[in-house]
């Protein structure tokens, strides 16, 4: 089993001495959703959407625990204190929260060992989280990880900056942008050394050919409850081999299905929901970045469906298109599995879709190593003219001198020149194993 850590920002509580005794100061208590109100009710437990469309203005949601259905473990919770920290968020304050935290709770020690033994089987550990703020905090707690089980594997998705969607177009070199991409550029220089990373681009950075794609939501690109909606689904889908009781894939074997070259341990991720009625003229949208170019030497498809029929045909035009685009058949990897569990909590966005349709959807991983390649130029290429410039005395950049910057490119150089050439699929060794080309239905 995987194993995740749950990580919030703690509200603020101050204590005051005063004269005669102590007076606490809280924030007021935040009152629950109506969502969460008819849940405790029980007057809406069901797993199956309201039938017919509601308009997505009228959805109101404030945080993201409005619309949890999630239970979590009272020791799962971890409260993040930032507020030891002085001045904006640096890449010193990040790793100095992570010390804290450990240092305080014993985290490596108790919380995290604890579930770790608890695991009968554990494979490895799947971390999601933002770059901003959560980047040197997150490496620093990856570190531990490795440190403590370096034979496990480890699947990360870390969500982006906008800043990285928009390195191919913008190059904007004031405070604020540079260090935001150059976060993205740090984290993405220590997850290369991990088992697979799966980059989620910022919502904000998805090209306007989303809605031909999507072409039967209709969503509010700045709402942070529609993206994660989203992604989330995806996400969900196309990891579901790791834990569906008739598969018997790990990370491990999961990652190196994908990166069978060892050279390029990111991936993207692709999907539809739901499939279009026009599969084989329509391209599944790349959530993780704008550049789709080179081959893709791997992918791994989930498609979600419970109808047998439409599932066949997803199954028909997924492969032929990838026999169009010369992927060898033993790189293919395709499973399908019920249609995807809409929670009555998720978005009402679905525009002109039957209720059984609305979950009929599938989910792409795929190694494109040019892509991977290009990026990583991106940043550097970024990253040596910001240093050019020598404007590293702004107080977020605590924690990092420009030696760490210039060896910061050297190093993305280096990862993208140790990407490999890409390879006809007439070169892949047909010794490979080939009985990945199958379909649980």
């Amino acid at each position: 089993m995987t194993c995740m850590l749950p990580l919030l920002i703690s509200p603020k509580i101050s204590l005051l001495g005063l004269a005669g005794g102590v007076e606490e100061i809280r924030q007021p208590p935040i009152e629950p959703s109506e969502y969460q109100k008819n849940l405790d009710e029980d007057e809406d437990s069901s797993e199956t959407p309201p039938k017919g469309d509601q308009p997505a203005s009228i959805v109101q949601n404030r945080f993201w625990s409005d619309y949890n259905r999630v239970f979590y473990h009272p020791r799962t919770i971890q409260p993040v204190n930032w507020g030891f920290t002085e001045g904006p968020l640096s890449w010193e304050s990040g790793q100095a929260a992570f010390g804290a935290l450990n240092k305080e709770t014993s985290l490596m020690e108790e919380p995290f060992r604890s579930f770790v033994e608890e695991c009968d089987w554990l494979q490895g550990f799947q971390i999601s989280f933002d770059t901003l703020p959560f980047g040197a905090f997150t490496l620093s707690l990856l570190e531990n990880v490795k440190d403590e089980y370096p034979k496990k594997s480890i699947l990360t998705i870390p969500s982006l900056s906008p800043a990285t969607g928009n390195t191919a177009t913008n190059f904007d070199l004031s405070v604020a942008w540079a260090f935001s991409l150059v976060t993205d550029a740090l984290v993405t220089r220590e997850l290369a050394s991990l088992s697979l990373t799966v980059p989620i681009a910022h919502a904000s950075t998805w090209a306007s050919n989303f809605a031909a794609v999507s072409q039967y939501i209709e969503f509010d690109p700045s709402s942070l409850y529609h993206t994660s909606a989203i992604v989330s689904a995806h996400l969900e889908s196309v990891t579901l081999p790791l834990r569906h009781r008739t598969e018997s894939q790990d990370i491990h074997e999961f990652a190196s299905k994908l990166n069978w070259r060892n050279d390029n341990p990111f991936t993207c991720i692709q999907g539809a929901l739901p499939v279009p009625s026009n599969l084989a003229q329509s391209s599944p949208y790349n959530f993780s970045t704008p550049l789709e170019l080179g081959a893709i030497t791997a992918q791994s498809t989930v498609i979600r469906c419970d109808d047998s029929q439409v599932a066949d045909s997803i199954v028909q035009s997924i492969t032929l298109r990838c026999s169009e685009a010369d992927l060898h058949p033993s790189l293919l990897h395709l499973s399908t599995y019920s249609s995807y569990p809409l929670p009555s909590s998720y978005p009402k966005f679905f525009e002109k879709t039957a209720d059984h349709q609305r979950a009929v959807m599938y989910s792409t991983l795929v190694s494109r190593p040019t892509s991977t390649a290009r990026t990583l130029q991106a940043y550097s290429s970024y990253v040596r003219e910001y240093v050019r410039r020598g404007e590293l005395n702004h107080e977020c950049w605590r924690g990092l001198e420009e030696d760490d910057l210039k060896e910061l490119v050297e190093d993305l150089t280096r990862l993208s020149d140790g990407i490999g050439v890409e390879m006809d699929s007439n070169d892949v060794d047909d010794s490979a194993p080939d009985e990945e080309y199958e379909v649980d239905l």
